[in-house]
């Protein structure tokens, strides 16, 4: 990439930086939306803990860590495989993108971008043609997805410290090689 960006694939070794990422994005993206009593609750080692146990106990026989680094310093990531949970709702849509964090100082530079269409390719590898991606109604991410061609499938509430907050469902199609 450009501008001193790379995305490569994750390894064990990166998850606190991951975990790092994760609370500041949750912090800045999440104010206003996520009570304040989740927000500060966060930390990193809690984090790094959960990022760990994800990469080492994945129910699923398929599921990929990108990471964006700028300068040798991870500055977001993607993670995601086999839908997490099949219904009525999501029929028809094989694979998942389970998190996208972008610091805020790196976002509206493509990069997201390019993570989205680096994992595309990893789930053409794995011969998944659709995948959802869940993001809160209140997060301007949502209008990243729309961009992206991203269809609004569905949606669901969540519970998150004590508040109900609304998440939409964005569904994707993509190419499978074969002029689909």
């Amino acid at each position: 990439m450009h501008d001193g960006y790379k995305i490569r694939k994750a390894e064990i070794g990166d998850s606190f930086e991951i975990a790092k990422v994760h609370v500041d994005c949750w912090r800045t993206t999440y104010k206003g939306i996520v009570p304040d009593e989740k927000l500060d609750g966060m930390s990193y080692e809690k984090s790094d803990l959960k990022w760990k146990a994800i990469f080492t106990d994945s129910p699923h026989p398929f599921c990929s860590f990108l990471v964006a680094e700028k300068n040798g310093k991870i500055i977001g990531f993607c993670s995601g495989g086999k839908i997490r949970k099949l219904s009525k709702r999501t029929e028809g849509y094989e694979g998942e993108i389970k998190a996208i964090y972008i610091l805020k100082e790196h976002q509206k530079k493509g990069l997201g971008k390019k993570i989205i269409a680096l994992y595309e390719e990893i789930f053409r590898q794995n011969k998944i043609f659709s995948y959802i991606i869940w993001v809160l109604k209140d997060n301007e991410s949502k209008n990243f997805y729309k961009k992206l061609g991203g269809k609004l499938i569905t949606t669901k509430t969540y519970e998150i410290g004590g508040k109900r907050l609304k998440g939409l469902c964005f569904g994707f199609k993509i190419s499978n090689g074969e002029g689909q």
